[in-house]
């Protein structure tokens, strides 16, 4: 998922400054990278807000606007107030399309697996994957068909699809299994 953000420049260092700006509803951020020096900007918090709240389950990108010039970026960090919990600053990185990354892609489980019509239940493991490629080979979501999974069955790394990016975990590592539903205890005799 992309998301286009227009940012301006700040000069604002003192406390007091950076309060006044979150007053006027942007958040003070940063843009930095291997091709771009790192620059203060702000943003304004209403569209990060809707863009954030959309990217949540998904890996997300976001392009930065700054003085008619457009960077690719993903979100490094942001802090947050421990009582308020409103963003007080965010770091975009600058990522070079080219350039090898490491990424942590959600897996989207697709199908029913057929151990729950036994009586059997899915357990779902992990829910992302971690991922090394280029940034424009980068996949918004994995999908592992769950469908032929009896009770007992595991799914790994290993059963992934294979694309233009090699997984860091191990390959035996679990990702989603079947399980039987516990018996119900027999009522003790008298």
């Amino acid at each position: 998922m992309i998301f286009t953000l227009e940012a301006k420049k700040r000069t604002t260092t003192k406390k007091s400054e950076l309060n006044a700006l979150r007053q006027q509803g942007m958040i003070p951020a940063v843009i930095y990278g291997k091709v771009v020096e790192s620059t203060p900007i702000s943003i304004d918090r209403g569209i990060f807000m809707q863009c954030y709240k959309k990217s949540f389950n998904e890996l997300t990108f976001y392009e930065i606007e700054l003085d008619g010039a457009k960077h690719h970026t993903i979100l490094k960090d942001k802090l947050i107030h421990p009582v308020t919990r409103n963003i007080l600053h965010i770091d975009f990185m600058v990522v070079e399309e080219t350039a090898e990354m490491e990424f942590e892609v959600p897996v989207k489980y697709v199908g029913e697996a057929a151990g729950t019509k036994e009586g059997g239940f899915v357990d779902i493991v992990q829910r992302t994957v971690k991922i090394t490629c280029p940034a424009r080979n980068l996949p918004e979501e994995i999908k592992l068909d769950i469908s032929k999974m009896n009770i007992g069955d595991s799914l790994h790394i290993k059963d992934l699809p294979e694309g233009k990016w090699q997984y860091k975990d191990h390959a035996d590592v679990a990702l989603v299994v079947v399980h039987a539903k516990k018996a119900e205890e027999m009522p003790v005799g008298e």
